[in-house]
């Protein structure tokens, strides 16, 4: 059924280009644009035997062009004429496409060009014989006929070649997405797997001083039930650190440890970014304007690290807006004295000065849903100095006016950036 609704398609849009015409030579020899239409249906539509397909589109298209002319009161003779001819060139066609391409195995672009190039020439030579009952030959003729077999070629092949690139822009475009999101999460990934690690030595801590407290009970006449609780805590904790290290090694498994080693210039890391935060101010309808000036080029080895630290900040300075308007983000990358230098600068509302000494520790954070009233976790600007001071070895500094807006400077090394 859905072969021959295709088939169907392919005979209807053929048979409507054939009203699109010049007249040649002699009456009934029309040059239409059913043969431009044909030759690109063709070529997508490959599963289709060209004999069988040229075949129906030979009796309907004539079909249709005859009863055009016939409803133009044309003679009934000159219209079966003229069908006639009509249905010689379709067949005619179909046969010498199928043996000069259909039926190789090695074809590409240009085999297909001389092929409807021969088709389409062959054919009309066929067809206008037959008008011109096999007499009256002239050299023009032939010479006309082969020029407009190969600007129609031409015109068909042309039109291939742009819905090829079209369709490799899309590919690209689609592959390019695909790759910033799975760049995007694993530098997710990789941060909370960072921040486990260093809760996994906190967990160990707890354990080590609930069995530490449990040798001094037991050493000292305190109740029993008091050392047994202080050992099934640090039973408890140790299986919950071991459930936590199953965890982690899940989540290392996932992830390729190969890409750590492979660098990112740092301009293809900002486009990431750039299109992943603009997606996010566009979907949300926020009043914000992101800026990025890159003036310094460099390759980041640990990349997704990076990734996740400028993102964080830069998520950071949209919620500090508030829905603010006129809101602005500068992001500014350049290198100094040997060093690799990132600027996020915001106008929100800024920070209060007794927070500021604050804003680096686990757990402290000034926002909460004021839907839910949940208090955000705060583990945002930890993780950010963390990887920037055990990752990559830097320093980040922060100033900040309240109501005036938050400027975050992170300075690395070059030898610690590149790796």
């Amino acid at each position: 059924m859905k072969k021959f609704k295709t088939i169907f398609i392919v005979a209807t849009c053929i048979a409507l280009g054939s009203q699109v015409y010049v007249n040649l030579f002699v009456p009934y020899f029309t040059i239409t644009l059913s043969v431009i239409i044909l030759p690109t249906l063709l070529y997508f539509n490959r599963e289709f035997n060209p004999i069988y397909l040229t075949f129906i589109v030979g009796i309907v298209s004539p079909l249709y062009r005859g009863f055009m002319l016939y409803i133009s009161d044309i003679a009934l003779n000159q219209v079966i004429y003229s069908v006639f001819s009509d249905v010689l060139f379709y067949f005619t066609y179909g046969i010498v496409y199928y043996f000069l391409y259909w039926k190789r195995t090695d074809t590409n672009l240009t085999n297909f060009f001389v092929s409807i190039v021969t088709s389409d020439f062959v054919s009309n030579v066929l067809e206008i014989s037959v008008l011109m009952n096999f007499k009256g030959y002239k050299y023009n003729i032939f010479q006309t006929l082969a020029i407009i077999a190969f600007i129609r070629s031409a015109i068909v092949t042309s039109v291939i070649l742009l819905f090829r690139y079209y369709n490799f822009l899309l590919t690209k475009e689609e592959h390019e997405k695909r790759y910033r999101k799975l760049v995007l999460i694993t530098s997710k990934v990789k941060s909370e797997v960072y921040f486990m690690e260093k809760n996994k030595r906190d967990i160990e801590d707890v354990m080590k001083k609930a069995f530490y407290l449990y040798k001094i009970l037991s050493k000292n006449d305190y109740p029993t039930e008091f050392e047994n609780v202080s050992l099934d805590v640090a039973k408890d904790v140790h299986e919950i650190k071991k459930d936590y290290i199953n965890v982690i090694k899940g989540l290392e498994e996932m992830l390729d440890e190969r890409s750590d080693n492979t660098k990112m210039n740092i301009k293809d890391i900002v486009r990431f970014i750039e299109a992943d935060v603009k997606e996010y101010i566009r979907r949300n309808k926020l009043d914000i304007c992101l800026d990025f000036k890159v003036y310094d080029n460099f390759n980041v080895e640990k990349h997704f690290y990076l990734v996740s630290v400028i993102r964080n900040l830069i998520y950071n300075s949209i919620e500090a807006m508030d829905g603010r308007r006129n809101g602005c983000i500068r992001i500014i990358i350049r290198k100094e004295k040997g060093k690799c230098i990132f600027t996020i600068l915001d106008n929100g509302s800024g920070i209060k000065n007794e927070n500021l000494s604050y804003i680096f520790n686990p757990g402290f954070s000034t926002k909460f849903d004021r839907k839910t009233g949940d208090i955000y976790r705060g583990l945002g600007l930890t993780h950010v100095k963390g990887i920037v001071t055990d990752i990559f070895s830097g320093a980040i500094s922060v100033v900040s006016r309240e109501g005036k807006g938050t400027k975050f400077t992170i300075k690395i090394k070059e030898d610690k950036i590149g790796g």
